[in-house]
C-alpha cells in the first residue's frame, strides 16, 4: 500500500491530536466586566521599545529553530518514504507525529519569543509563522511536502527580512570641479 504524503502527516497528525487531548486553558486572569469597562481602560499601552540585544537573541533562536524543523522535516520525511516503500504503518505514523510534534513545539517557542521586548516586525513575524506552523500541524492541512518545505523556506525569509538591520541613508560627496 502506497500512501501519499498528505494522506501520512494527517494520519500522523490526527494520531498525535487524538493523544493529546484537551488543550489546557489558563484561568488566571479574570474576565473584566463589560459594563465597568470604560473607553480609557479598553485602549492597550504603548509597547516598551525594542531592545537591540533581545532582538538579535529572538532573531537568533527563531532562525537556527526554522532551520532545524526544516533539517528534521526533510528527514522525517525520508523515514515516510522509506517506511512506506517497505509497509511500515508504524514508522510513518512515528515520523509524521515527530514532524508534527516539532511544528507544534516551534510554534510555542515563536509565540513565546513575540511576547519579549523585540521590534514590531519581527513579533509580527513570529506571531505570523507561529499561526502557518499550527496550521501545517493541524489533522485538516491537506499540503504536500513541497508545499511544507515552501513554507519553511518563506518562514526564513520573514525571519531575514525582519532581522536586518535597518537601512541606513548614505551621503555621498562629490569632489568639487
Amino acid at each position: 500500500m502506497r500512501l501519499s504524503v498528505a494522506s501520512i502527516l494527517l494520519v500522523g497528525l490526527f494520531t498525535t491530536a487524538c493523544q493529546n487531548g484537551a488543550v489546557p486553558v489558563d484561568h488566571s486572569t479574570p474576565l473584566a466586566d463589560p459594563a465597568s469597562a470604560s473607553p480609557q481602560a479598553q485602549s492597550s499601552p504603548t509597547p516598551p521599545p525594542a531592545d537591540p540585544v533581545t532582538t538579535a537573541d529572538v532573531c537568533a533562536i527563531a532562525g537556527n529553530g526554522t532551520q532545524a524543523t526544516t533539517q528534521i522535516f526533510i528527514a522525517q520525511m525520508a523515514t515516510i518514504e522509506e517506511a512506506a516503500a517497505h509497509n511500515d504503518q508504524a514508522a510513518v505514523v512515528a515520523a509524521a507525529a515527530a514532524i508534527n510534534a516539532q511544528f507544534q513545539g516551534l510554534a510555542a517557542t515563536l509565540t513565546e519569543l513575540a511576547k519579549r521586548q523585540i521590534t514590531p516586525e519581527l513579533r509580527t513575524a513570529l506571531t505570523d509563522v507561529a499561526t502557518a506552523l499550527t496550521q501545517l500541524a493541524a489533522p485538516s492541512y491537506t499540503g504536500t511536502s513541497v508545499d511544507i518545505l515552501k513554507k519553511l523556506a518563506d518562514f526564513a525569509a520573514a525571519f531575514d527580512a525582519a532581522c536586518a538591520p535597518p537601512a541606513t541613508a548614505s551621503v555621498t560627496v562629490s569632489p568639487a570641479a
